[in-house]
């Protein structure tokens, strides 16, 4: 199963590499789309915990 990389700062699922090379000939580094961020880490979480994270924020509002 395809595991979902969701940007550290902003917990959406907007990263997508941040150079042509990255992981080749530099460090593995991510930007986000939403907020920005830059760096190497994220979080890795299964697609079925991102919708029900999801769920349990809208139940909140």
């Amino acid at each position: 199963m395809a595991r979902i990389r969701i940007c550290p700062r902003c917990k959406q699922p907007k990263l997508r590499p941040a150079t042509n090379v990255s992981g080749w000939l530099a460090p593995e580094m991510f930007e986000c789309s939403e907020c920005k961020y830059v760096g190497r880490f994220y979080i890795e979480i299964d697609p079925e915990d991102y919708e029900l994270e999801g769920e349990a924020k809208s139940k909140k509002e």
